[in-house]
């Protein structure tokens, strides 16, 4: 089976919150994340999204919950729910996230 993967996936356990423009907000926990996206581990709330939804998601457990990052769900299994990343938002400002990567690389 060959690799698709753009970005390495590494095993995170990150509390997040997603929210849905018509489910409203759901909390649940990441299983790995990318530089491309996010696994959800799928929870009952979860299952009634769909692909293509966009949702808003943050992550609880980071120092910088003032970070909103715009998703776009691409796969749903029984692993999880997938989301790419389309941009982040912060002070009401919208960026892409490349440029989020070069500020946490500043810091680090």
């Amino acid at each position: 089976m060959n690799e698709r993967r753009k970005h390495r996936r590494k095993v995170v356990n990150s509390r997040v919150r997603v929210f849905h423009p018509v489910l409203g907000s759901m909390d649940a926990q990441t299983r790995d994340i990318s530089d491309g996206g996010v696994l959800i581990l799928l929870g009952e709330e979860l299952s009634r999204l769909k692909v293509n939804d966009e949702v808003k998601l943050i992550f609880l457990d980071s120092g910088n919950v003032d970070v909103v990052f715009n998703m776009d769900i691409v796969r749903l299994s029984e692993n999880g729910v997938a989301m790419t990343f389309l941009n982040y938002e912060k002070d009401g400002q919208v960026s892409p996230i490349s440029d989020l990567r070069d500020i946490w690389l500043k810091q680090s």
